[in-house]
């Protein structure tokens, strides 16, 4: 186990605890499923204040709708928010981890590969999601100004 080391030193290496992402996630979000129109998804997001949507297809993760891609593509001109699908502009690369997953290993590869959340899946049913804002929570607790 890493011991307490001066700030900036050769031996320096940051404590942290096994936390699971459970303990930190958005438990039971709301989703959207993939045919549902893309005003739809805008509305939901906006009456709940939510950035991350994951889309289902007969309650199984398919992809995920951020608030940035909806915005992306209610710009496009010959766009329908009415008429077109969130299918349409969802991401099919998600990142989805288990309730048991380490806050450490999923925060790195968010940072990694630039994710905006993760969402949490136990025996193929989306349970939770840990997003960027979760992330701040947890570090805003551990400097001693959490919420």
């Amino acid at each position: 186990m890493p011991t307490p080391s001066t700030p900036g030193s050769e031996n320096s290496q940051p404590i942290a605890p096994v936390i699971a992402i459970k303990q930190w996630m958005t438990p039971t979000p709301h989703s959207i499923g993939k045919d549902q129109p893309l005003a739809v998804a805008h509305r939901l997001m906006r009456d709940h204040g939510l950035r991350h949507l994951p889309v289902l297809e007969h309650g199984r993760l398919v992809g995920m709708l951020s608030e940035r891609d909806l915005f992306f593509l209610e710009s496009i001109s010959d766009v329908d928010p009415e008429k077109e699908t969130v299918e349409q502009g969802m991401s099919q690369d998600v990142y989805a981890v288990p309730p048991d997953a380490r806050v450490r290993e999923v925060i790195a590869e968010m940072r990694k590969h630039r994710y905006g959340s993760a969402v949490v899946v136990e025996r193929g049913k989306v349970v939770g999601v840990f997003t960027t804002t979760n992330a701040l929570e947890l570090l805003a607790t551990f400097l001693g100004g959490g919420s």
